[in-house]
């Protein structure tokens, strides 16, 4: 085993969240322990708990430190380049995190656990801004004619992040970025037109 590394502040933070990303990627949500965690960012377990009382905690803190701050930009009037912008976005944050927001969603809500805080989390942070951002742009679409009145929906803007999930769990977690300029102008875009 590698000895500790003596960090403090910031940088141990840092190697933690990283070690929690690489956990999450090696052994899954249910197996991710404290301990791997703590060996994984060599440093002792002590460390760990002393700032977070489960692993629960720890992958929650880690995903609030990683996830971006929910998208804010107003749409642009260009339709595609917004849809495009904000797919990429999901697409980056997904990538920052190693996949680690779809694993634990997948593995926290298969089974007896149902929804739990990092669910939360991840909602909060990422998939309810993302979604609403992207209607906000088939709204102010519509208003100007450019996306069809009927197809300024919810579901419908809700339809690229779920084919990136889609794609994330069941074909490959690289998603690359001709996989999302597809998916704006092959599925997104054609539902939009007037």
């Amino acid at each position: 085993m590698t000895p500790a590394t003596r960090r403090r502040g910031g940088a141990l933070e840092a190697a933690i969240y990283d070690a929690v990303f690489e956990q999450l990627e090696a052994v899954g949500y249910r197996k991710l322990t404290m301990e791997g965690v703590a060996a994984a960012a060599r440093t002792g377990k002590a460390a760990l708990y002393r700032r977070w009382q489960s692993k629960d905690e720890l992958i929650t803190d880690a995903l609030k430190h990683a996830l971006p701050e929910p998208p804010a930009q107003e749409p642009t009037g260009d339709v595609r380049a917004d849809v495009l912008r904000l797919c990429r976005t999901f697409r980056e944050t997904i990538e920052t995190c190693h996949g680690a927001p779809i694993r634990v969603l997948k593995e926290e809500t298969s089974g007896t656990e149902g929804k739990g805080l990092m669910h939360d989390v991840v909602k909060s942070r990422l998939s309810e801004p993302l979604k609403e951002a992207l209607y906000r742009v088939l709204v102010d679409g519509a208003e100007r004619g450019a996306v069809r009145p009927g197809a300024a929906t919810r579901q419908v803007a809700n339809a690229g992040p779920a084919m990136i999930v889609y794609h994330t769990l069941t074909e490959s977690s690289e998603i690359t970025d001709a996989f999302v300029v597809s998916l704006v102008d092959d599925v997104i875009m054609p539902m939009l037109r007037p």
